[in-house]
């Protein structure tokens, strides 16, 4: 079982999972490929580019050559052909066109001093105005790792290797079900599934909204087994807690292996991954209210969904001392915070439209008000902050980034 302190080590123990599902793989045209994840790597057949090529019009040329040097009647083109360098030569190159092998150079045509046919001394360090033979990548180096999430600009590169098809692992299929009487019985809104199915197919799988069920233990446990066998996912949302109404990770249990169970993250710490081993699926059992739903999916789903991943950090200054509830338990809390020029300001605190604490955050009260989620992102927070001190931040379209 992962370290249910450690909301990483959750993550990485899930996304092991990921290799058992879905596993069938297709091959598809590079104007196929957003969000597909790729079955197998990507290997350079051939060193790329296959030749040195001139990156100016001008004139090629060996810069070890004595110059003046004679300039040759002919034009290279992209379409020709390597050719061999003469020496004490130039030839007229195009920007694209292989370079002569035994040039090391090229003399840009605006920089060009001409003599009638004699082209005088360049003074260019060798290999200037030049791409090089390999530079892009070596013979049988893996340019695109296996399990990579594929975006558009990867077309562009699969076409430069002269690749026609790739092969991709099918998406997964995503069943999403709310849990709780309350939701059941229309008393509360379901303001979990959307979101949750929204990101999934944000990262490429195929979500579906499952409804909802009561709290009840014999219920859940027939509905859970209906979706896993005909998904390769179940995300569940509400009863993951330890009250007496909450029942779905015990039910989830019965039909598989806990990964993890709870999570050093706050909101989002009533989070459990199980493994269905005799249906070939995986589930994640997420907090009912909204806000940790979304912590939870974006930290700890998203691995598994899209792979893992660093995020860039942005830094702000915090614009007043905010403390933690319990700063020395080992806990994380994500706090959603509002950043205008420089200076981030966390969502439910003093300077903010939403009013849920003063000078300590409380993740029970903005875990349940999605109207944080319009901040700008989330930092990850082990220390108070500090009126004035740096802040990392990292905006909500990086986290739900495909």
């Amino acid at each position: 079982m992962a370290d249910p302190r450690n909301r990483t080590a959750a993550a990485t123990a899930a996304t092991r999972l990921r290799d058992g599902v879905a596993t069938e793989t297709t091959a598809v045209d590079p104007d196929a490929i957003d969000g597909r994840r790729l079955a197998s790597a990507v290997v350079a057949a051939d060193a790329h580019p296959a030749h040195d090529y001139a990156t100016m019009d001008g004139f090629a040329v060996a810069t070890d050559d004595p110059f003046p040097v004679s300039i040759r009647d002919r034009t290279l083109g992209p379409d020709d052909a390597p050719t061999d360098h003469e020496s004490e030569t130039a030839i007229r190159i195009a920007t694209g066109a292989p370079l002569p092998r035994g040039a090391d150079a090229v003399v840009p045509r605006e920089d060009a001093r001409v003599d009638g046919d004699r082209l005088r001394d360049p003074s260019l360090d060798p290999w200037t105005h030049v791409v090089r033979r390999g530079s892009y990548c070596a013979a049988a180096e893996t340019v695109v790792e296996a399990g990579t999430v594929l975006s558009p600009r990867d077309a562009a590169l699969l076409r430069d290797l002269g690749r026609e098809r790739v092969t991709v692992r099918r998406p997964c299929a995503v069943a999403v079900l709310a849990t709780g009487d309350e939701v059941a019985a229309g008393v509360q809104p379901d303001r979990d599934s959307e979101m949750v199915a929204g990101l999934c197919r944000r990262w490429g799988h195929d979500a579906t909204l499952a409804g909802t069920v009561a709290d009840d233990p014999g219920a859940l446990r027939e509905r859970l087994t209906a979706l896993a066998d005909a998904h390769d996912v179940v995300v569940t949302s509400g009863g993951t807690s330890v009250g007496r109404l909450d029942h779905t990770v015990g039910a989830l249990a019965d039909l598989g292996t806990v990964v993890y169970r709870g999570v050093s993250l706050r909101p989002g710490r009533p989070t459990a991954c199980v493994r269905l081993d005799d249906h070939d699926a995986v589930a994640f059992a997420l907090p009912g209210k909204p806000v940790a739903a979304y912590v939870a999916t974006v930290a700890l789903l998203a691995p598994f969904f899209r792979g893992e991943r660093t995020h860039p950090w942005r830094e702000a200054a915090a614009d007043h001392d905010l403390g933690l509830p319990l700063p020395d338990a080992g806990l994380e809390y994500a706090i959603p915070v509002a950043v205008d020029d420089g200076t981030a300001t966390p969502v439910g605190g003093p300077g903010s439209d939403v009013n849920l604490y003063d000078d300590r955050y409380r993740p029970g009260r903005v875990s349940s008000c999605p109207r944080v989620l319009r901040a700008d992102g989330l930092t990850f927070r082990t220390a108070p902050l500090v009126d004035g001190e740096p802040v990392e931040w990292i905006p909500f379209p990086t986290l739900e980034a495909p």
